[in-house]
């Protein structure tokens, strides 16, 4: 399961986060074995791109010498 989140907005990779946590949830629950990996797949995929995005807006604050978040970054 081959997903494009990278055009996907932040807030929407967010609730797709929020979603599929869900569905893991519930298949480990149950004892889905095949379904909770594959949930988890798609978690993991969902936190490496947020965490692209989350790199990407760290800058370099040359006056100071240190790396501080983008104004525009919505979460931490």
């Amino acid at each position: 399961m081959h997903h494009n989140y990278q055009q996907l907005d932040l807030q929407t990779l967010i609730d797709l986060l929020a979603e599929e946590t869900e569905k893991y949830t519930n298949a480990f629950i149950i004892g889905s074995l095949k379904e909770s990996n594959q949930q988890r797949a798609i978690i993991n995929a969902l936190v490496e791109e947020i965490n692209i995005r989350k790199n990407g807006a760290v800058v370099k604050d040359t006056d100071q010498g240190n790396s501080v978040m983008a104004n525009n970054f919505p979460c931490c």
